[in-house]
């Protein structure tokens, strides 16, 4: 069985890798720029960990503390993982709806409009970029290419903590501090990757991209 300290040090390489494709790109985005820091986050325990893993003990107080203090009631809390929409897809089964509104309110760890985490933020969040400026038109702009990588990186996510669970980051964090707050969903687990969603005009570039996931 893979050592903690293995998983971590590949997600750290994988979110390396990321940054390298996203490096040469353009985008509006800015420090103080919060348009999607949403309450609304989700991540996996892999990049709970991680996270915890970074800032230690205190660190990691100071989140949950955070948390309490700025929960939102009202919150995404979703009912499928990626792997599980798209094996669902793939299996012609119909997905659950799933309500996700930017309007409940932002991240509980933003602070002065940015985000006290950032270094080690969760891949949902390094993913929320946009070419143009999302705060006028609430919509990330994005190319097709670019989603399609940004969907293979969460599904191998998942499938490299398929013994773990998924979640909203403030149920997450909660949860895995013992809190027993009002309110806390419970979170679903991680599936793994069966295949991933990749349309056929995009097979030919992502393949070096996978080669090098596949490596790590």
């Amino acid at each position: 069985m893979e050592r903690a300290d293995e998983r971590l040090e590949r997600l750290s390489r994988l979110y390396a890798l990321y940054d390298r494709f996203m490096g040469p790109k353009e985008f509006f985005c800015h420090r103080g720029c919060s348009t999607c820091c949403t309450c609304n986050v989700t991540l996996t325990t892999l990049e709970v960990d991680y996270i915890r893993c970074h800032l230690g003990p205190e660190g990691t107080e100071a989140i949950v503390e955070r948390v309490r203090n700025n929960f939102s009631r009202k919150r995404f809390q979703p009912k499928i993982t990626l792997n599980g929409f798209a094996r669902a897809c793939m299996a012609g089964r119909q997905v659950p709806d799933e309500e996700n509104d930017p309007r409940w309110g932002t991240c509980p760890l933003l602070l002065d409009q940015v985000c006290t985490i950032y270094p080690v933020r969760p891949f949902g969040c390094r993913i929320l970029v946009s070419t143009d400026d999302c705060s006028h038109t609430g919509v990330a702009t994005l190319s097709e290419f670019t989603l399609t990588v940004n969907n293979v990186f969460m599904q191998y996510i998942e499938h490299m903590d398929c013994c773990g669970v998924y979640g909203n980051l403030s149920d997450m964090f909660l949860a895995l501090s013992g809190d027993e707050t009002e309110g806390l969903s419970v979170t679903i687990k991680n599936q793994e990757a069966k295949g991933f969603m990749v349309p056929p005009e995009h097979r030919q570039r992502i393949r070096p991209l996978l080669e090098e996931m596949t490596r790590i």
